[in-house]
């Protein structure tokens, strides 16, 4: 059996869906206000386990994978903000793999966990169902089995970053790309993991990008606004 509600506040009356929508508003709150309370090395000493674990897995992928890489990829058709705008702005924000603002970081996906105080440029994030904490900096030049993975229709670069493991072992790499349209542009985002990752991990990810860059794409939007 499964039963359905209605809810009225106030005189007003709401179905199932605002309801969904007032519970999300209210878990991204309580999030925000976790990662703001229990921030930097509190986060870190309450995760060094899961942490330690998830630096296990990775390494074990990259051992498997013989210098090969297969990509985690999403596709973005946007309308009103133009690929050379969404460039500026994250170029602008993130031009030197360190978020300007700490909160765009944070709070653009709910498994973005801490931004690890030692670091300048790097996240601890879910990745394969492993909390994964990894440096991030510009890849100036791209290995050339990393760049196969670029599309010269895309002529815009977002980003072109390595990520790397605590000890500085490469881990993945980002290739962000834009072009502008008639009414916006069209976006693709991927991260280059090492081959060996199974489809769980390169479709998870797939989903963290999508949640990730919308979020992003609204923040440059109401930059600009």
């Amino acid at each position: 059996m499964k039963a359905t509600v209605v809810v009225k506040t106030m005189g007003r009356e709401f179905d199932e869906t605002a309801v969904d929508q007032w519970e999300l508003a209210a878990s991204r709150r309580a999030l925000r206000n976790l990662k703001t309370i229990a921030g930097g090395q509190i986060m870190m000493d309450l995760i060094a386990e899961q942490v330690a674990e998830g630096d296990r897995y990775q390494k074990s992928i990259i051992e498997e994978s013989g210098g090969r890489f297969r990509e985690s990829r999403t596709e973005f058709t946007v309308r009103g903000l133009t690929g050379t705008q969404l460039a500026t702005w994250f170029q602008a924000q993130a031009g030197s793999g360190e978020f300007g603002d700490k909160s765009l970081l944070l709070n653009a996906h709910p498994e973005h966990y801490v931004e690890p105080p030692a670091y300048r440029g790097g996240m601890v994030e879910t990745i394969g169902g492993y909390l994964t904490r990894f440096k991030v900096s510009v890849a100036r030049e791209l290995p050339p089995q990393v760049a196969v993975f670029r599309q010269p229709e895309y002529p815009i670069t977002l980003m072109n970053a390595l990520l790397s493991l605590d000890d500085g072992t490469p881990f993945a790499y980002c290739v962000h790309q834009a072009r502008d349209t008639d009414d916006g542009a069209d976006v693709v985002v991927r991260v280059v993991y090492p081959a060996a990752a199974p489809d769980a991990l390169i479709e998870g990810h797939c989903e963290h990008l999508a949640i990730e860059f919308r979020s992003w794409i609204r923040n440059a939007a109401a930059s600009l606004a």
